[in-house]
């Protein structure tokens, strides 16, 4: 049984930069926020936001992607 179907190559290249963009914002906010507790002593992020950021940028950069690639190729979406 399938849930769901396959990628196309395209759609697995927009979630490859996706998940990098996602895992850089994640990496990116570690290190403020270590940057931050080292001077301050406390934390500038929470750990729940620097999760959630990370992967609401993978997942957000995936669709603005997919979405911009069906805009390019003239995409109609099937009428009902």
């Amino acid at each position: 049984m399938k849930f769901f179907r396959s990628m196309n190559k395209k759609e697995s290249q927009n979630w490859r930069n996706g998940a990098v963009l996602g895992f850089d914002t994640y990496m990116l906010m570690l290190f403020v926020n270590y940057l931050y507790y080292l001077s301050m002593k406390k934390d500038f992020f929470s750990s729940h936001l620097i999760f959630w950021s990370g992967l609401l940028v993978a997942f957000g950069y995936d669709v603005f992607l997919s979405h911009k690639d069906k805009r390019q190729s003239g995409y109609k979406s099937p009428s009902n």
